[in-house]
């Protein structure tokens, strides 16, 4: 044999041994030929599956694939024995085998002596690897104790280290690897000739030791192994058996699939039901549909029929063009379609492929005029013209409600938040769209607003009509200090702008906001000249002033001690202890009972006493907001936050704790009790440890009503942006309730310095406070959804890797509940385990709550992208097969992500299901 041939031998039987010991030392194991030493059976067909190896199997695709090849026949009973070991002789034969080198080895007929005893059916294979310098006579016989036994002995991890290393011409390499020391724990147990073998193949990313860094020289394999590696190691050979062809799928339908291979020739091959289809990437069995086009498969055929095909990779060789088919020119060969704010005229090629969505075949005349479609061109051709159009989508009629999200003036494209799925929609506009305004005027896209809320009606896909139901504000801000003192006669407000010195002028809103660090009472008059104000300008008008440079201090139950009319002077015991003295001016708000009175009644009203005298009453409590020293408001104090610590029901007395840290006891009979989700309360309602706002009665010594402050964790339900409506559950309970988002100060995102409403999101948690039925602040809760990898019972902590590939260590000690699917909780963490998926938010007392999610496997039936549903087949009686996503729903593949709307009918997938929604799709 010539030297050149002698070279490919060595190199393809290397790459193939290679292979063994990356999986974990596995060799591989020959069947005894029939007598007529033929794999087919009497009919001309391949034994494709054994009796002992059935579809679970986790060797199942190897075992078919060299089924396939007539690598592997089995024995009787139709039995593979995928446990039984391999002898060094079944390495070698199943080797040259598999690199298509079988007829080459079997050409010798003469009888050849060989210098150790092997079965007759391996004798032409061992006498070639003996020829080609694979093994030698020397080394083989010398390691063994009895020639006779060289055959039937078991190939071990170091012989195909050796045997690896030397095919490969790596000898120099294992010479020099030889001294250097091996990173093996059981490096001891080497050969005296093996080291430089084994670290040379370690050194070359050939083999692979184990989880307790052993490489186990003596090592055994089964032949479920061995099918395993041999059918790994196939990518790496340069020469293959005539059955295997490998190429480009270039046409395709439930009969046929046409390869395109290297020296660019296109073979046919039939399908049938028999024909198995797998994923290369992780072994997976897939079905015909999710073969593509121009995706690269390796194919085994017998007698031109496809028994196995691998799908290598699953990229399109293709340029694809997407838009809207405007016509069809059957006689000329070509297609109109609009991509954008473009109209192109493309030609197509004379077998061009038409098919919808699910691969099934249509005609070019069938495709309706409007159609979203996907023109394909198939690179590894040197055709010019469309091969293949896809139907995505075709002509859609409707009307529907929804907010404008963005207009595309260059392209003529306006895209939509559809009210009942919650969708974005994107259409491209008709000639002439007719916009009809709130008010019921016509006019034209200029009038519409990113925020619109909008009926539309699109025909053909195109938008053809826009009906303005509630025009978006739009909304600016400036920055600047104020310029003149505010009157109560004026509604302008004027500012020297930030980094400018011309003086800007604004008309402020009847129901301007103005806030003022330390409270959230502040009204247009608290402002002063010479504040640095932010302004929210509304249409070009002041609806929010913002202060930036100073804090208003509130005091609460402070004790007038006395007043100085001419310097208008108010003395008072503060409610903390200490005194204070603030000044009162014609600007400040006072009121008494409620009612708003001038400064000049101030003494008469809150001192019973004359002009020019000093206050006789000093005992009058009083609540302040003050800024530096001046009084922003004062008013006689008719309410006091606390924790009510004591209730006496037979002598209807209250004692409230205030926040100041006074106990109070006051009379209250008949006191009113306001709360959330619950109307007329009463004292009955009322307990110990309940933060209130207690009202006091004029005379300042007896509770009047408690609205109760509380907090608690919630589910969004509904956030409707348009009405400030937020709509939720208890996150322990069932019962919902919907309040009103009147400011974004009352949104708090601890992941932005600038909250919005869209911040809210339909099925996150939120922390809501409430004083009686009002809402004062929601807060959006931190939450983790993944997956457990570690539950450490003795630190108390979980692992948690989340959705977006973090990983969480949760420190979770005595404080925390799981609440399992079934809706029990439970306290013990031996009740979570490595795989669970879990959603991990923390109470209104900082207890931390673990969802445990619900798992199924299921098989899909099809996935509505219009409601965002996951259909599935079947799976027994009352199974529930339709479930609403999470609207984050994590969906992938190993760690691939994948849209929903890519899952096909009959994937198999592990549902994660929390609430009844679903958190997760493993696509299996």
């Amino acid at each position: 044999m010539k030297r050149k041939n002698h070279r490919n031998v060595r190199k393809l039987t290397a790459a193939v041994l290679a292979l063994t010991l990356a999986f974990s030392g596995a060799a591989y194991a020959a069947d005894k030929p029939a007598s007529n030493d033929s794999s087919l059976s009497s009919s001309g067909s391949l034994v494709l599956r054994f009796a002992d190896v059935d579809g679970a199997h986790w060797a199942i695709k190897h075992v078919t694939k060299l089924a396939a090849l007539g690598i592997i026949q089995g024995y009787e009973k139709n039995e593979f024995r995928p446990d039984n070991t391999v002898s060094q002789q079944d390495v070698i034969v199943m080797a040259i085998r598999m690199m298509g080198l079988e007829s080459e080895a079997l050409a010798n007929k003469a009888e050849t002596v060989l210098p150790v005893a092997v079965s007759d059916y391996a004798k032409p294979y061992v006498a070639y690897a003996f020829d080609k310098g694979l093994i030698t006579a020397a080394e083989e016989v010398e390691s063994t104790s009895s020639k006779n036994a060289w055959g039937s002995r078991d190939a071990t991890r170091e012989w195909v280290a050796k045997l690896v290393i030397r095919a490969i011409g790596k000898n120099s390499v294992a010479s020099q690897q030889a001294a250097s020391a091996s990173s093996f724990k059981d490096a001891g147990s080497f050969s005296n000739w093996a080291k430089g073998y084994i670290n040379a193949a370690v050194m070359l990313g050939i083999v692979q030791g184990f989880e307790d860094d052993t490489f186990r020289p003596s090592g055994k394999v089964t032949r479920a192994q061995m099918a395993t590696f041999l059918s790994r190691a196939d990518k790496e050979l340069t020469t293959r058996s005539s059955r295997v062809t490998i190429g480009y799928v270039m046409e395709l339908n439930d009969k046929k699939i046409s390869i395109l291979n290297a020296k660019g020739d296109t073979t046919t091959y039939n399908l049938s039901a028999d024909t198995v289809i797998y994923n290369a990437k992780d072994d997976s069995r897939i079905p015909l549909s999710q073969i593509k086009l121009t995706n690269e498969v390796y194919l085994v055929q017998n007698l031109n029929n496809a028994l196995y095909i691998e799908l290598t990779n699953p990229e399109e060789k293709m340029e694809v063009t997407e838009g809207t088919l405007n016509d069809v020119f059957l006689d000329e060969m070509r297609v109109s379609v609009q991509v954008g704010g473009t109209r192109k005229l493309v030609e197509i090629a004379a077998n061009v492929s038409v098919t919808d969505n699910e691969g099934r075949g249509q005609s070019i005349g069938s495709i309706p005029l409007g159609s979203v479609v996907q023109l394909k061109r198939n690179t590894l051709l040197k055709e010019t013209k469309i091969t293949h159009i896809v139907v995505k989508q075709t002509p859609l009629s409707k009307t529907a409600d929804g907010t404008v999200l963005s207009i595309d003036s260059s392209q003529k494209q306006i895209s939509f938040l559809e009210s009942s799925s919650s969708q974005n929609e994107t259409y491209s506009t008709a000639e002439a769209v007719t916009v009809k305004l709130q008010d019921g005027t016509t006019s034209d896209l200029s009038k519409l607003h990113i925020g619109d809320a909008v009926s539309y009606e699109v025909k053909a896909n195109k938008l053809v009509s826009v009906t303005v139901k509630k025009q978006a504000d739009v909304v600016t801000t400036v920055q600047g200090t104020l310029s003149t003192e505010i009157s109560k006669e004026s509604r302008i407000l004027t500012i020297t702008p930030t980094g400018g010195s011309v003086l800007s002028s604004y008309y402020v809103n009847d129901n301007a906001l103005v806030s003022i660090g330390g409270t959230s009472m502040s009204s247009l008059f608290d402002l002063e000249k010479g504040d640095e104000v932010s302004l929210d300008l509304l249409n070009n008008k002041v609806v929010k002033v913002t202060v930036n440079n100073r804090q208003v201090e509130n005091y609460e139950f402070a004790s007038i001690v006395n007043y100085e009319s001419t310097t208008k002077v108010l003395t008072v015991a503060k409610d903390n202890g200490g005194f204070g003295a603030f000044q009162l001016s014609d600007s400040t708000i006072i009121k008494y009972l409620g009612t708003s009175i001038p400064l000049t009644n101030f003494q008469s009203t809150f001192m019973g006493t004359q002009a020019g005298t000093t206050i006789t009453d000093r005992n009058k409590k009083v609540n302040m907001k003050v800024s530096k020293d001046r009084i922003i408001s004062i008013e006689v104090t008719q309410t006091l936050d606390g924790v009510v610590s004591q209730i006496n029901t037979t002598l209807s007395e209250v004692t409230l704790r205030t926040t100041s840290g006074k106990s109070l006891t006051f009379k209250a009979p008949g006191a009113s009790v306001d709360l959330q989700g619950k109307a007329n309360g009463t004292l009955a309602d009322l307990k110990a440890g309940d933060f209130v706002r207690a009202s006091l009665i004029p005379t300042q010594d007896m509770f009047s009503g408690f609205s109760i402050k509380k907090s608690g964790v919630f589910k969004i339900l509904v956030a409707n942006a348009s009405t400030k409506q937020v709509t939720v559950k208890e996150e322990n309970g069932t019962a919902t309730f919907t309040f009103t988002i009147d400011t974004l100060d009352k949104i708090f995102n601890p992941n932005k310095s600038v909250p919005a409403f869209e911040d809210l999101l339909v099925d996150d948690y939120v922390k809501a406070t409430f004083t009686g039925s009002k809402m004062d602040l929601v807060s959006i809760v931190n939450t983790v959804r993944g997956k457990i990898n570690t539950v450490d019972a003795t630190l108390g902590t979980i692992t948690v890797q989340d959705f977006q590939g973090g990983v969480n260590v949760l420190p979770l000690g005595q404080n925390f509940s799981v609440k399992k699917p079934d809706g029990t909780l439970s306290s013990s963490l031996t009740d979570l385990k490595a795989g669970d998926r879990v959603e991990i938010i923390k109470d209104a007392s900082e207890k931390t709550i673990i969802h445990q999610a619900a798992t199924y496997k299921r098989t899909i039936a099809s996935y509505d992208t219009i409601l965002g549903h996951l259909l599935l087949k079947p799976s027994g009686t009352n199974s529930k097969d339709r479930y609403a996503l999470f609207g984050r729903a994590y969906v992938h593949k190993g760690t691939q992500s994948v849209n929903a709307s890519a899952l096909t009918e009959n994937s198999e997938v592990n549902l994660y299901i929390i609430d009844d929604k679903i958190y997760e799709i493993e696509q299996l």
